[in-house]
């Protein structure tokens, strides 16, 4: 899938899908459209990193990586979408998310000179991908899978978890599409009244 590069302006990240790997997911925007993904570049993956609160200090992602990144959260989205469709995930893109949640987390490490605590790792980048990865296989677990869902605006199509408590919601948020389909419905029925 080719994805437009983010204009500076409008690459906001979104942190509301309910889990770090659906956060991660959600990197890319408008799926159901013109999908624009918001990691074009390695730079763009160690701004995610530091918002998304992963444990870690600054990160510097090679190329390498962030490819690596990229497979991980499309075989992340296509795993969570199968699901949700009620149809079997590909084996490749399990095996991938298996591989990435297999690898080591930082470990969090007590500075007694400085009285903080300071996350240390051998490769700082594939253990916060490991974090990713351990989130969506949790995802994947019985319990939250039922409250697995992908935004019902076409255009959109975000996936995320449904924590109200009548597991009804349909938008990824009401102040987003939710609110588009609210404005979209009044217009037909004014248009309709005419």
């Amino acid at each position: 899938m080719a994805f437009k590069s983010p204009h500076p302006k409008y690459s906001r990240f979104r942190f509301d899908a309910g889990s770090l790997a659906l956060n991660f997911v959600a990197t890319v925007r408008h799926r159901g459209a013109k999908p624009r993904d918001l990691l074009a570049t390695p730079s763009a993956l160690d701004d995610w990193f530091r918002l998304a609160g992963c444990g870690m200090p600054a990160v510097i992602t090679t190329h390498q990586e962030h490819d690596e990144a990229l497979l991980l959260r499309e075989a992340i989205y296509r795993t969570l979408r199968a699901f949700i469709m009620e149809k079997s995930p590909d084996k490749d893109d399990i095996d991938r998310i298996n591989a990435a949640a297999a690898c080591g987390l930082a470990v969090p490490q007590f500075d007694v000179a400085s009285f903080q605590v300071r996350w240390e790792s051998a490769d700082p980048a594939r253990a916060m991908l490991a974090a990713v990865a351990r989130d969506a296989v949790a995802v994947l677990g019985e319990a939250g899978r039922e409250r697995l869902k992908m935004c019902e605006n076409d255009g959109c199509r975000m996936l995320f978890l449904d924590h109200s408590p009548a597991n009804r919601r349909r938008w990824c948020a009401m102040s987003i599409c939710g609110n588009r389909e609210k404005v979209r419905a009044h217009r037909l029925r004014a248009n309709t009244a005419e």
